[in-house]
């Protein structure tokens, strides 16, 4: 028992004695601080939008406590950076203890002044730290970039938007009835937050294999890359006709693109769609109702409500690769929801790939005429036909949502030659057996 009692009160004197010692104050030259990150990097940042927040982690490695004397941004109150210090709002915070073999946060966020240069340009600074008369700094970086702001606009005439400098949706930008908006190649066009664009008009999208056209989110850091629903999308409104949308990347939307047009006796295209990648959307990727659309060399994924939803009208798709896989998110749909409830809906699938990680990625509302060729779809009520039924196309890596094809794809040469489709979604050569889906294998 005694023997017991002895060792708790060396245990209690010991930590009793650790503690002593990581609030003795070390006043030593030689006591340093160590940081997480020797440079604070953000991303391409534009001018007038602020950045995400980074987190810097300040560590005191010696025994004992020091005191930062000063923790400052170098250029005070006049730098684009603003940081909150261990809870405390900056730009400098001054005698500031550090427990022994403990540690602060520093939060950082960037935000930059407008500017006359279109290129990209490099906005440093550094956060100093002085203690016990040693001064250590962590660098502070990231690219500016000025652009074409819009805030709750209309374009009310025939306008061309080039590629000068990106395109910053902060509100919803409307193309109003009886106007175009046409988009060059190479324009990069980036929403903030629940930022539309809407289209009344008529939407022009030209980019080109060299230079396509870019919809994504405002928050440009990598990390946000693949993140669903960071801003609105393309809405297409009742009497907007003749979009045509070609060599393009459209992601990060809360609806990829949305259209409800008015019912019509017509198989005319109110959206033509071809050499698109459609992806990363939080609700449906495609939501159209009473419209006719064509898409072509496409990739439509990851969402987790239906890649493709259309309410009535018509419906051509040809050499598509529509994927969904729970990545991240359950999905609360099919890949597909297809119905008919006034007029009625027929729907075209030829030499694409239909599929997804749920047993039947089609669901159907009324009777809608579904014809499908040459196609991979996972299916429990579809016929074969020409088509492959639940057999997995073997795409190279859908984790990372890369739906090219491994050479034991069973969508190699099991399309058929179709008028006007020769080449793929990134231009290599179809033969006269296409693969099916928005690849050719090569």
């Amino acid at each position: 028992m005694l023997f017991r009692i002895t060792i708790s009160l060396v245990f209690l004197v010991s930590i009793f004695a650790c503690n002593n010692k990581a609030n003795e104050l070390d006043t030593s030259p030689s006591a340093h601080l160590s940081f997480s990150q020797d440079t604070i990097f953000f991303d391409t940042i534009f001018s007038s939008v602020g950045s995400i927040t980074q987190r810097l982690i300040v560590y005191n490695p010696n025994k004992n406590k020091v005191r930062v004397s000063q923790i400052q941004l170098g250029g005070g109150g006049n730098s684009p950076y603003s940081v909150i210090i261990n809870g405390i709002s900056g730009p400098s915070v001054t005698n500031l203890d550090i427990l022994g073999n403990d540690s602060i946060y520093i939060l950082i966020k960037v935000l930059i002044d407008s500017t006359h240069q279109n290129l990209p340009f490099l906005v440093s600074d550094s956060l100093l730290f002085l203690t016990n008369t040693n001064q250590q700094k962590v660098l502070l970086e990231s690219y500016g970039q000025n652009a074409h702001f819009y805030k709750k606009q209309s374009i009310t005439s025939n306008t061309i938007w080039t590629n000068d400098k990106p395109y910053v949706l902060y509100d919803t930008l409307t193309v109003a009835a009886g106007s175009s908006l046409t988009i060059q190649e190479g324009c990069q066009i980036y929403g903030h937050n629940a930022a539309v664009l809407n289209i009344a008009g008529q939407l022009i999208v030209n980019g080109t294999k060299a230079n396509p056209v870019l919809f994504a989110t405002d928050k440009l850091d990598k990390s946000y890359a693949t993140t669903i629903g960071l801003w609105g999308g393309l809405y297409f409104q009742s009497n907007s006709k003749n979009n045509i949308i070609q060599w393009a990347t459209i992601r990060n939307a809360v609806t990829g693109i949305k259209m409800n047009s008015t019912p019509d006796t017509d198989t005319i295209a109110e959206l033509t769609i071809n050499h698109v990648f459609l992806e990363h959307a939080s609700q449906r990727l495609i939501d159209l109702a009473n419209n006719d659309i064509n898409g072509s060399n496409m990739v439509i994924s990851d969402c987790p409500m239906a890649l493709l939803s259309h309410q009535d009208g018509c419906g051509v798709w040809t050499n598509c690769t529509f994927a969904n896989y729970s990545s991240g998110f359950f999905r609360l749909e099919t890949a597909f929801v297809l119905g008919t409830t006034g007029t009625g809906l027929k729907m075209y699938f030829t030499n694409s790939i239909l599929w997804g990680d749920f047993t039947d990625e089609i669901t159907t509302v009324g009777n809608p005429y579904l014809n499908v060729q040459s196609s991979i779809l996972k299916s429990s009520n579809y016929t074969i036909g020409t088509n492959v039924l639940n057999t997995d196309p073997l795409f190279k890596n859908n984790s990372s949502f890369d739906f090219t094809l491994l050479s034991n794809s069973p969508a190699i040469n099991l399309g058929s030659p179709t008028n006007g489709i020769t080449d793929d979604i990134i231009g290599t050569p179809r033969d006269n057996m296409p693969d099916a889906g928005a690849y050719e294998y090569k």
